[in-house]
């Protein structure tokens, strides 16, 4: 540990990515500061808290660590510029309104030139990044500050694709791909990352580790348009059970066709892609046929039932998740709202003021507030929607009463014949017809 030896480490950014690194390296016995800019992240996080509330069933806390003086945070970004600061691993957000952006990457590798007193420097970069930033970005960022890579400073990436929230889709378990610009910078992040990792994967340097991330999230965005352009192409099929059929085999991922992408990863894949030199229209025409494609998908829920008084479930775009970006939920309530619609909404990670705030529609009391109701659309299923008593639902949805499932959540009840039960993507949605 020759290199790290007396060196504290600087982490940028107190998201999730941020806070479950520095916990995991502090769990090792290094000395972790992380940095942002949100005061109250950083003083839940020094009083031995989750700094965050958007993922309230995170399996890991660092209590201890923080106890121990192991693991701290700062809102005053001088404190990881002193000499003892030598790596600097980057977890900082590079998207913003659901588009990416390399503004925050430029600011901090800015201000680590400028003034962090270290020297030689080493500097990581987890988040997800178009590769060609680190050539436009990074680099400029350095030498516009009078250093030399390779001698004042070594770069390195390696992004990020763990699923936290999950036990068993941690860094322990998932293959890490690290790559380094130099030998320096590599057999840094084999040190730092030995530890906590289970597997290494070299990269032939950053750039090829950061496009790893990249593509394999344009996959699952290209696989997530393929499963609804089936449905759309043979409306006659229950499509959403032949891709539950198809994903038995071992080489096969479950897809659903949907009412739209959400998140800030898996949509914008495609523009880090165009980011790099000679992608020319490549995010356009995508965008321009993925938004023909959900219009088309989310047109047909209207023939399924009146649509008058709805109650939208969920606007996080995934389960048990506190995050709206780019939700199909947040969408549909808006493009119902100018139908004439009266949309209520409920999601049981916001409050009511929330709700409204996003949305611009009433919260819904959840369940009670189903009785209201001619249609309710099932979008992101979260567990007290998976949970709820099935007797006890049916007792609230008056008869005429149409259920749209987004991702076939209560695909396994049975909904009686006075009830209008349509999954999408699934028999009859395209064409009308409803199971009872």
């Amino acid at each position: 540990m020759a290199q790290l030896r007396g060196h504290d480490i600087a982490i940028w950014g107190l998201g999730l990515i941020g806070y479950t690194l520095a916990g995991e390296l502090a769990r090792t016995g290094r000395r972790c500061m992380v940095v942002d800019i949100d005061e109250e992240r950083v003083d839940r996080l020094n009083r031995g808290e989750i700094p965050f509330s958007h993922l309230p069933r995170l399996p890991e806390s660092y209590a201890e660590e923080t106890r121990s003086g192991r693991l701290r945070a700062t809102a005053d970004a001088t404190d990881v510029l002193g000499e003892q600061y030598s790596v600097h691993i980057l977890c900082i957000p590079t998207e913003a309104q659901g588009e990416v952006d390399g503004g925050t990457l430029a600011d901090v590798a800015g201000r680590i030139a400028r003034e962090a007193r270290a020297r030689p420097l080493h500097v990581v970069i987890e988040s997800t990044i178009a590769p060609e930033w680190i050539d436009s970005v990074v680099h400029p960022a350095f030498a516009d500050a009078g250093l030399a890579h390779g001698t004042d400073y070594h770069l390195g990436a390696s992004p990020r694709r763990d699923w936290l929230t999950e036990e068993g889709r941690n860094m322990a378990s998932i293959p890490k791909v690290i790559g380094g610009d130099s030998p320096e910078a590599t057999a840094l992040m084999k040190e730092l990352y030995q530890p906590i990792c289970g597997e290494l994967v070299e990269a032939p340097d950053a750039k090829h580790a950061a496009l790893v991330k990249i593509v394999e999230n344009y996959f699952r965005y290209r696989s997530i348009l393929i499963a609804n352009e089936l449905g759309t192409m043979l409306p006659k099929y229950d499509m959403a059970a032949v891709l539950r059929m198809a994903a038995t085999k071992w080489n096969m991922e479950q897809y659903h066709p949907s009412l739209g992408i959400g998140g800030y990863c898996v949509p914008l894949a495609k523009d880090y892609l165009a980011a790099e030199p000679g992608v020319n229209g490549f995010a356009e025409q995508l965008d321009a046929a993925e938004d023909k494609l959900f219009a088309e998908i989310r047109t047909a829920l209207r023939q399924h039932g009146p649509l008058g008084k709805v109650a939208i479930l969920g606007i996080a775009y995934a389960p048990e998740m506190k995050i709206h970006t780019r939700s199909p939920g947040v969408r549909l309530a808006q493009e119902l709202t100018d139908q004439g619609a009266e949309v209520r909404i409920h999601d049981p990670l916001y409050s009511p003021a929330e709700i409204t705030r996003i949305t611009g529609c009433e919260p819904l009391a959840f369940p009670d507030g189903l009785a209201a109701c001619d249609s309710v659309i099932l979008v992101t299923p979260h567990a007290p929607y998976r949970d709820i008593d099935h007797d006890s639902l049916l007792e609230l949805l008056g008869d005429g009463t149409c259920i749209v499932d987004n991702l076939g959540a209560w695909a396994h009840r049975t909904f009686p014949g006075r009830l209008h039960y349509a999954e999408v993507g699934g028999a009859g949605y395209f064409n009308g017809a409803v199971r009872s």
